[in-house]
């Protein structure tokens, strides 16, 4: 399982159960993420299976968001 730790500004990921969080890795429900791209307004994905899937989605989204030239 990859590191929790994401880098500020990243986003954030998050189940929307009564699970606590020790538990997440072993609750059925999806994970869920929330960022900001590049537009600035707040968005919310969900529908990720493992907690490395949506780290890798909020790391895609914040290398495009860094890409973009500032403006």
């Amino acid at each position: 399982m990859s590191s929790t730790a994401l880098v500020r500004g990243m986003g954030s990921f998050f189940k929307e159960c009564g699970h606590p969080r020790p538990r997440w890795s072993k609750c059925p429900h999806l994970y869920k993420i929330r960022y900001r791209p590049a537009a600035g307004k707040q968005v919310k994905e969900s529908g990720f299976a493992t907690q490395d899937k949506a780290i890798a989605r909020l790391a895609e989204v914040y290398n495009a968001k860094k890409a973009v030239p500032r403006g």
